[in-house]
């Protein structure tokens, strides 16, 4: 293996986090430092001499670590907050208004304290959800123009995210059994659209997590 080869392993080894953003960052490590080699090649020194100049000249693995894992945990938060944007819009749609999957049991609601407290709080939680998560979408995307971005960030948005992507689904089924309506067609269909959906968040944040 060149000096090139080893020094993006240990930068590789350094990364943690998901490997599609892990690979996008290496592979443009790689092309710099090639054509760094390639440059002082041209101008007369050996390979060796010219892999050597080029590493020192783009810093060590200790020194560029740091800033690729803030890159690294960004792309993966931003990741997630999309997934639960995209997750969290139908919700309303396909349980309280359009489709209307949740109609027969809503229908049969009891009139009791805690289902209307569930109501409630999973109205909250949902608006709040899903205000979050476009808060976390505009600082993650664009907001680094202005703004210090780093790993706190990721950190704040996974944890929000997976906290959303697991109270919603609990409270949701909680509603649905305590309706005494909960059919098969109705569980298959809250399996599908929001247990499902929102594990996928659960394990995007879980991966925003360890990219931090």
């Amino acid at each position: 293996m060149s000096a090139v080869d080893v020094y993006l392993a240990d930068l590789r080894a350094a990364i943690p986090g998901p490997s599609w953003t892990r690979r996008d960052l290496l592979r443009e490590a790689g092309d710099h430092l090639e054509d760094a080699t390639d440059a002082y090649t041209a101008a007369g020194y050996t390979p060796t001499e010219a892999e050597a100049l080029a590493l020192r000249d783009f810093g060590s693995v200790d020194d560029i670590a740091p800033g690729f894992r803030d890159t690294v945990a960004i792309g993966a938060a931003r990741r997630t907050a999309i997934l639960l944007v995209l997750v969290m819009l139908p919700q309303a749609f396909l349980w309280d208004g359009g489709i209307e999957l949740g109609a027969s049991a809503h229908s049969a609601a009891p009139d009791s304290g805690l289902f209307h407290v569930l109501d409630i709080v999973i109205g909250y939680v949902g608006t709040a959800g899903a205000l979050g998560a476009l808060v976390a979408l505009a600082v993650t995307a664009i907001g680094q123009r202005w703004l210090r971005i780093g790993r706190r960030t990721a950190r704040l948005t996974a944890a929000w995210s997976l906290a959303t992507a697991v109270i919603v689904p609990i409270i949701g089924f909680t509603m649905l059994t305590l309706t005494g309506g909960l059919t098969v067609f109705l569980a298959l269909s809250a399996l599908a659209f929001m247990a499902a959906p929102f594990a996928l968040v659960a394990l995007s944040a879980q991966r925003t997590l360890a990219a931090c």
